[in-house]
């Protein structure tokens, strides 16, 4: 799991969201199979590709469930590194905060930057921050990362 649940995990504050987010490990040629089986358990399924590879699903009276397809090798490799989280009597896999911080701030959005700073401020002392700084520098993020932590140390002041 990632998103603004997963965001929920580890932060103090919780925000609220209207859908679920997973990254999953599939083949984009895949994709229509996986969209036809969730249709055969009652899901509306939606593939999208090209821009962002992924899988809509929604059910009535269901919160709408997006499938982000693990593309990249970091995004691979952040599925290698999940913890499990009790969510509702199951153990959900869900990214770690560092993986987590990395796809925020990637995304860019201001709703993910706020739960970078608020993740910051609740497990800084826990975070691998030197995974972290490789993370963003491979990624070209670093001054995203700089700024999170500089607004971070001033909400704590």
């Amino acid at each position: 799991m990632c998103g603004g649940i997963a965001a929920n995990l580890y932060r103090e504050e919780i925000r609220a969201t209207t859908d679920v987010d997973f990254y999953i490990l599939v083949a984009a040629t895949q994709l229509v199979a996986l969209a036809r089986e969730f249709e055969q358990h009652g899901w509306k399924a939606q593939p999208f590709w090209r821009a962002n590879e992924q899988l809509r699903l929604e059910k009535t009276d269901t919160p709408h469930v997006d499938c982000l397809i693990a593309l990249t090798d970091f995004e691979r490799a952040a599925l290698q590194r999940t913890l499990n989280a009790p969510i509702e009597e199951r153990s959900i896999p869900v990214l770690s905060p560092e993986d987590l911080i990395v796809f925020k701030l990637v995304a860019g959005r201001a709703r993910d930057y706020e739960a970078v700073v608020a993740i910051i401020n609740t497990a800084r002392r826990k975070l691998n921050l030197r995974y972290i700084e490789g993370a963003v520098h491979d990624l070209g993020m670093l001054d995203r990362w700089d700024r999170a932590r500089d607004d971070a140390a001033r909400e704590r002041d």
